[in-house]
């Protein structure tokens, strides 16, 4: 009984997160005595009463329906009902469907109408020239009666009341069935004369066959099958609807023989347990506490790698869904690439035409760009190394460029994209992380714009010296009370159903929500399905005790300075397109750029031209890494000024440059104005 109780607490704490409907469980109607339709057209049979005692033994609510097999299973597979009783296990694991333990054995057998004959075997069958055998249309029945005797012929019906009655023909060798209904049949009917063999073959273990999204009812099905079998509830069950019919039509010779036997086994047993009565009962007490223990133990097992099966299941839906989104993500930008640089090849198009594809180019690299950094970002959040950057932001800027970025799109869909309200409370410099408010804005009008077919999207801000608040309402499809915290998690959308209409796999909102906490703000929804939603986030002001004075004011007050011309400029890139954009840039302040494609290429070219102003060293280059290239270059040239392009985007890989012996650090893909400064910095420096 501890485990009952222990699986109950569980089980009551589980059903506070449900809603208050109930588990549908679905039987045959037309399998006697297992699941039926009596005369009254109530349910009722062996699994029936098996669920009846497993409700009342958590006292739960499980409603019990009928319907053929083929529609149970087809209403079980669209999740309509959670679970059907009498299923065979196939003995291979399901991806789709959880079994439980076995609840009862069922077995085929030989029936033969003693008027004709006193007993029947497959010995008898396989030695009958011509055996006629009746039975079902079945080819596994056909193949094994064949495997006895080549030559059996067969008489097929449909149901067990022709079964039975071609028993009363005297040409009829045999019957062969299921043991348990036959008989049960064979009673309704009044065929006495009707008996079985001794041979019980193809058996099979029938249990609860129920749906993965239901694993609570496999844990309580599991557990009070385990409490009923203990208790003497299931053997009551069991002698009501099945003990009858099992022992009934067995033959009695055989059976003599069999209680002669076993009268003597269990006499001699009888003796010993009287002899050692004492000595086993204390084992016996002793062997059960250990196994109660063990029970127990193996009960938190099972429910902890229940728990671990869920989680890995789950991983596995949120890969696949990252995936399909991110090759969506990546392959769209990279269609406006491919397209517009196509179309720049032709002459048919004007400079103001060609200048406008040259600005779709640059925004569809900066949103693939955008895209792979999402992808590292998600997989900081997913490990727990995400940080925040604050720096000096403009959120009013971020919010117009988006507007103009997003109103493009919303044209298209037919949809207004208006700033509904702006309202600009200071004139504060205000702090936060541009990246993270940036991707929670993009990704909150991105959102409001794929869900809406038609009417209004709008936008409005609030800036305040405390903090910056920002919402989009839209007319979309709206979301369920019920379903809007279900939003913010990984991959989830409101509505599984949606997901043939809308493309996304749940990730901008779950990276909005966790962003917004990072930044010690706030995220939440108003919705109404079919009337829309409103999203609101809010973030406080990071702003510094000192406050920090930006590059371009201090070299504003200490005068403009100019990069001088004639630098000697090594370049380490073994990538051929990459070389070609950084010659061109360097171009205006270099004519003598050297080429490095090999980390051994860069270190001749540093020891032959010692004069070198400037060296730019890849991080990965062919034959010997760039930073190792950097060590070897700084044992004989400690002042060469190195700056370090890599396409790695972590946080520390900076450390990594500086500690290998560069100077500054730049991410690919270079900003060609990011570079300048950085190159100023550095003949400034010297």
């Amino acid at each position: 009984m501890k485990l009952k109780a222990l699986f109950l607490t569980v089980f009551l704490l589980s059903m506070q997160f449900i809603s208050p409907a109930q588990y549908e469980v679905m039987v045959s109607t037309d399998y006697p005595p297992y699941n039926y339709l009596n005369e009254k057209g109530e349910l009722v049979g062996f699994n029936v009463d098996l669920l009846k005692a497993i409700a009342n033994l958590y006292d739960v609510e499980i409603k019990i329906t009928g319907q053929d097999w083929k529609t149970a299973n087809t209403l079980l597979k669209e999740k309509k009902i959670q679970a059907i009783a009498g299923a065979h296990y196939q003995g291979i694991p399901n991806n789709d469907y959880n079994y439980t333990r076995s609840v009862i054995r069922t077995f085929h057998c030989f029936l033969y109408n003693r008027k004709f004959r006193n007993k029947i075997s497959a010995d008898i069958i396989r030695t009958e020239p011509n055996p006629l055998i009746v039975l079902w249309e079945n080819d596994v029945l056909v193949h094994y009666l064949q495997s006895i005797n080549p030559n059996v012929r067969f008489r097929i019906v449909n149901n067990y009341e022709d079964l039975l009655n071609e028993l009363d023909k005297s040409e009829v060798t045999c019957a062969f069935s299921q043991k348990i209904s036959s008989l049960y049949f064979a009673d309704k009917m009044n065929k006495s004369d009707i008996r079985t063999g001794n041979e019980e073959v193809l058996d099979r273990n029938m249990g609860f066959k129920i749906s993965k999204d239901a694993p609570l009812l496999t844990n309580m099905l599991n557990n009070g099958l385990d409490i009923v079998m203990s208790n003497g509830e299931y053997q009551k069950i069991y002698d009501r609807w099945i003990e009858g019919y099992n022992t009934r039509g067995t033959n009695w010779a055989h059976l003599l023989k069999y209680l002669i036997t076993g009268g003597i086994f269990v006499s001699f047993i009888i003796l010993i347990l009287v002899v050692f009565n004492s000595i086993l009962r204390v084992k016996v007490r002793k062997r059960t506490r250990d196994l109660q223990l063990q029970l127990d133990l193996n009960t938190e097992i099972t429910r902890e790698l229940e728990k671990q099966k869920l989680k890995a299941e789950e991983s596995d839906r949120m890969k696949t869904a990252f995936l399909a989104n991110m090759s969506h993500e990546i392959r769209t930008p990279m269609n406006g690439i491919m397209g517009f640089a196509e179309l720049l090849k032709s002459p048919h198009y004007s400079a103001e035409e060609q200048k406008q594809f040259i600005e779709i180019i640059q925004q569809s690299g900066e949103r693939m760009l955008t895209t792979i950094n999402n992808i590292i970002e998600v997989s900081k959040i997913e490990t727990g190394v995400e940080t925040i950057q604050i720096s000096e932001i403009n959120p009013e800027k971020t919010v117009s460029e988006l507007f103009h970025f997003f109103e493009l799109e919303a044209r298209k869909k037919g949809l207004q994209l208006i700033i509904e309200k702006k309202e600009i409370l200071t004139d504060q410099t205000f702090y936060s992380d541009n990246y993270k408010v940036n991707s929670i804005i993009t990704n909150l009008i991105k959102n409001a714009l794929k869900f809406t077919l038609e009417g209004t999207v709008k936008i409005g801000y609030t800036i305040t010296p405390e903090k910056f608040s920002f919402y989009v309402s839209d007319t979309g499809i709206g979301i369920e009370k019920e379903k809007q915290d279900a939003i913010f998690n990984h991959f989830v959308q409101a509505d599984i159903s949606i997901s043939s209409r809308f493309e996304g796999s749940g990730l901008g909102l779950s990276i909005c929500k966790e962003y917004t906490k990072m930044l010690n703000g706030k995220i939440s929804v108003e919705s109404e399905p079919g009337k829309g939603s409103t999203f609101y986030f809010e973030i406080p002001n990071h702003a510094p005790v000192v406050p920090v004075k930006p590059i371009a004011e201090t070299q504003k007050k200490n005068g403009k300075k100019v990069i001088p011309k004639g630098l000697k400029i090594i370049v380490a890139e073994d990538d051929p397109t990459s070389f070609f954009y950084l010659k061109y840039i360097l171009s205006e302040i270099s004519a003598n750029i050297l080429h490095a494609t090999t980390g051994h290429q860069a270190i001749k070219l540093a020891e032959t031209h010692p004069d070198t102003d400037i060296i730019l060293m890849d991080s990965r280059m062919p034959e010997l890494n760039g930073m190792e290239a950097v060590k070897k270059i700084r044992q004989f040239n400690p002042d060469v000024y190195i700056i370090a392009q890599t396409a790695y985007a972590q946080d520390d890989y900076k450390d990594t440059t500086l500690i290998a012996g560069c100077n500054e650090y730049i991410e690919k893909p270079v900003d060609r104005h990011k570079l300048m400064n950085l190159i100023l910095k550095g003949i400034s420096n010297n």
